[in-house]
């Protein structure tokens, strides 16, 4: 799953790669942080540029059953009833430096931060509330698209962001992509385990709230 990530670029290092003759908004949406949680408004990329939206979703139906707000949506789950009108037309892409999964270690959650070998920045698949050409509203949100994570990432968790190159991404958000063409980039074009590193970082990323440019960086291993 992802629960938490890291994204402290410029925004035009994120938008630019994929929209390079965007019209860059004069309030910039996006904000560094180095602890991004559930529950929390975050800077995602529409097919007609960055948009503020909340993260985390939860149906009538999750609210009547007080189940838990969703904040990830699981890739082999595509044609179900709750998402696949997200993916056929509300598709967007979650801009990240890299992402944190947690270890039991001596009896305590050990967080490791995931990032990519190469430095670039990350696109998360994405799905989104909103409709084409529509306006937020309370209760809208995103989601970010999880597949199976593959054997060797850490042997903590079966689940990982889904991670597209700039070009997949570009097809990812194009409205004119269906949903038969999603799905199947989606299957098919995955990064590779291969690309990214991991280290141990400070707990301090435990505790949403906290905030500050150490997280992304390794603790002593000894």
């Amino acid at each position: 799953m992802c629960g938490r990530f890291s994204r402290a670029r410029r925004g035009l290092e994120y938008v630019v790669p994929l929209m390079p003759d965007t019209i860059y908004p004069e309030a910039d949406p996006f904000r560094p942080s180095w602890n991004v949680g559930p529950g929390t408004k975050q800077a995602v990329i529409f097919p007609d540029g960055p948009k503020l939206e909340h993260w985390g979703w939860r149906p009538a139906w999750a609210v009547s059953r007080k189940m838990p707000m969703m904040i990830n949506a699981r890739l082999d789950k595509a044609n179900s009833s709750a998402w696949k009108r997200m993916w056929k037309s509300s598709r967007v892409i979650v801009p990240a430096d890299g992402w944190y999964e947690w270890v039991l270690e001596e009896g305590a959650k050990q967080p490791y931060f995931i990032q990519p070998l190469d430095g670039k920045p990350l696109f998360f698949a994405g799905l989104s509330t909103i409709p084409p050409g529509g306006e937020y509203h309370d209760g809208d949100g995103f989601v970010i698209v999880t597949d199976a994570s593959d054997a060797g990432m850490l042997d903590i968790h079966d689940r990982r962001p889904l991670v597209l190159t700039a070009e997949e991404a570009k097809e990812w958000l194009d409205p004119k992509t269906t949903f038969e063409e999603a799905n199947y980039l989606a299957n098919t074009v995955a990064t590779p385990v291969e690309a990214f590193k991991w280290f141990r970082v400070s707990k301090g990323v435990n505790k949403a709230g906290n905030d500050e440019p150490a997280f992304n960086e390794p603790i002593d291993q000894g």
